[in-house]
């Protein structure tokens, strides 16, 4: 029995040392992480009116009169409220838009009575013409000698005025050529000069009128006369622009350009006594009372529209914005409706971020598919955004 014991031992160990199969070690598998992300961004909101706004006066003030409840229905502009004061601004406001009327009406009067009024003025040139011409054939100074500066002045207008016209016939019967042609346009700088010389010689006349101090003989007198209304006649036709008195026109459209100035100064005054609405909808909520003083910038009324509610997220984590894009499908559940889903779709996202509850985070507008009567401001919703 020893003898078999120890034949096995011996067999066992040959077996070792001939390197005689062994039990294999198994070996390790590398571990796959996965890391999906969900296909759903979830955060809480805010159920808001689209559009909606709170409105305050501009300045501060008495209530003078409300004109709305809450809960009614208001068009975009309604008067809802105004201050004590306003009465004032009103007629200053009239007194400016009547002014403004009769400026404009006087305007559109001159340009109606544009033609006559050139033909009115181009009939008392020659009238004037005719009376200068009638009085020039009698003028003459018997002696130079004894003749004065006004004579002088006077005669070297007359000398002038005769250069003028015959200046100016010569161009007329060169009318018919080219405006480049040579001849006619020497005649052209003849009449230039000449007209400049009687401009001249009228400021003279006119020099020499202020300083004479010796009694006027009735010569002199019808002269001047004539001179001076043939000159100012002139001055109106020359100074017409198709037809139009061009420092009348001036005149009135600068009175109609303060007139404007002034009526729209006093229309916006209107703003700081009025409230009015913004854009059409339902005035939720109006803190105002006939008498009761208010604060400029306080809010005193609410105004919501009411065909379209929106839900602003409060804490849509940074982790989770760069996943969400416009127009993603969304579903909103409202504390207030328990088993209750609503649809719609982001529509705005704000790329500030904000610090809530010590994390970043942003906005995001969710426009819902459909309203509900059932909806109030500021309900409590909870989204689920499905994202790509």
């Amino acid at each position: 029995m020893k003898k078999l014991v120890l034949t096995l031992l011996v067999i066992s160990a040959l077996l070792t040392a001939c390197g005689g199969p062994a039990t294999p070690t198994p070996t390790a598998q590398p571990t796959v992480e996965t890391n999906v992300l969900p296909n759903v961004v979830t955060a809480e909101g805010k159920l808001l009116p689209d559009p909606r706004m709170d409105l305050a006066f501009v300045q501060s003030g008495l209530v003078a009169e409300v004109l709305v409840k809450p809960g009614e229905k208001v068009a975009a502009g309604d008067l809802l409220a105004r201050l004590t004061g306003i009465e004032t601004v009103q007629a200053e406001w009239s007194a400016a838009e009547l002014d403004r009327t009769l400026t404009q009406q006087s305007i559109d009067k001159l340009k109606r009575s544009a033609l006559l009024n050139a033909t009115q003025t181009q009939k008392a040139r020659l009238d004037a013409q005719t009376a200068y011409d009638n009085e020039v054939k009698g003028w003459r100074i018997v002696d130079d000698d004894t003749a004065t500066d006004l004579d002088l002045a006077i005669d070297d207008y007359v000398e002038a005025e005769k250069d003028v016209r015959d200046a100016r016939e010569k161009l007329d019967g060169l009318l018919d050529k080219d405006e480049t042609d040579r001849e006619r346009v020497d005649a052209q700088d003849d009449l230039d000069r000449e007209e400049s010389l009687r401009s001249d010689a009228y400021a003279d006349l006119q020099k020499e009128a202020i300083e004479n101090d010796q009694p006027l003989t009735s010569q002199q007198m019808r002269m001047l006369t004539v001179i001076a209304a043939l000159e100012m006649t002139r001055a109106d036709v020359d100074r017409l622009e198709n037809n139009l008195d061009p420092e009348t026109l001036a005149a009135l459209e600068a009175r109609l350009a303060a007139a404007e100035a002034h009526a729209a100064a006093a229309k916006a005054s209107l703003a700081f006594y009025e409230l009015r609405a913004p854009f059409s909808g339902t005035l939720l909520r109006f803190d105002l009372k006939t008498g009761e003083p208010v604060m400029a910038g306080v809010p005193v009324a609410y105004v919501a529209g009411d065909n379209r509610w929106v839900v602003e997220t409060t804490d849509l984590a940074e982790i989770d914005i760069a996943r969400v894009a416009l127009g993603d499908n969304v579903s909103i559940k409202l504390d207030a409706f328990s088993g209750e889903t609503f649809t719609g779709k982001v529509s705005a996202i704000d790329p500030v971020g904000r610090e809530y509850l010590g994390d970043m985070t942003y906005k995001v507008t969710i426009t819902l598919d459909a309203p509900d009567e059932r909806f109030y401001w500021n309900m409590t919703a909870t989204i689920n955004i499905e994202v790509k």
